[in-house]
């Protein structure tokens, strides 16, 4: 079972994984197929702010993935090198990356409706293939970015415009596979960065029930001056009491 990560916030925020490096290797005269798949998940929540009153916490707002590693691959042989009828050297290897997103907090509460959101990362480029000879290794780097649409997400996990997203789940998957007939092929995740864009959640106006029970009070305030009017006229003869309509002075 692998170690607790390491968390620190200097210079950035960032997760140590320890060991840090896994390698895999193996000889074989012929044929060799290598793959590794990874499953890395992990939490992300917002601050809430306590006493200030203008603002009551960070929600997030965003998020940009980035995945990067690097790649090696080489066949020395042409066909025949190896012996009469030997096939030319052949090295491959193929990268690949999805995510899954999960409203995990609304309004700095527990949430748990909604489905997630599951998108892949492109990589550039996703797979190297190399047929020899070669006289040397072909090396290269290779990287993926995502950025969600946060519109995307509110209408998976069914959260209204009106609420702060303040957690989420996320889970990244990575398959990298190496391959090789007569001759060699390595690669490798280097780096994995997520950013977390945040804004600040304001102190919510008073409620639309207040206003709407100050709209009422005041409708019935109107109501009552506009009676009014009518008896005092209808008592000084300006106007038939009987008239429902409207309210009308003459001279």
């Amino acid at each position: 079972m692998p170690q607790t990560p390491v968390y620190s916030q200097v210079p950035n925020p960032q997760l140590t994984f320890l060991p840090t490096t896994f390698v895999q290797t193996d000889q074989s005269t012929s044929f060799d197929l290598k793959t590794k798949s990874s499953l890395l998940s992990f939490a992300v929540g917002s601050k809430q702010i306590v006493g200030d009153p203008n603002y009551t916490g960070y929600a997030l707002a965003g998020n940009v993935f980035q995945i990067a590693g690097t790649y090696s691959v080489w066949a020395p042989f042409g066909a025949g090198d190896m012996g009469a009828g030997s096939p030319a050297s052949i090295a491959k290897v193929a990268m690949s990356s999805n995510y899954s997103l999960q409203v995990t907090g609304v309004n700095w509460h527990a949430y748990a409706g909604g489905s997630p959101l599951t998108r892949s990362i492109t990589i550039v480029p996703s797979d190297v293939t190399v047929t020899g000879p070669q006289g040397s290794a072909t090396n290269g780097t290779w990287t993926g970015t995502d950025a969600i649409n946060w519109n995307d997400v509110r209408l998976a996990a069914g959260v209204g415009a009106g609420d702060a997203i303040t957690e989420i789940s996320l889970q990244f998957s990575t398959d990298i596979a190496a391959a090789g007939v007569y001759g060699s092929a390595r690669t490798q995740v280097t780096n994995l960065n997520v950013t977390n864009a945040v804004q600040p959640v304001a102190v919510p106006e008073p409620p639309t029930v207040i206003l709407a029970g100050l709209g009422a009070a005041a409708a019935v305030g109107h109501g009552y001056r506009r009676r009014k009017l009518r008896r005092d006229a209808a008592v000084n003869g300006l106007v038939d009491d009987q008239d429902e309509g409207a309210i009308a002075l003459t001279a």
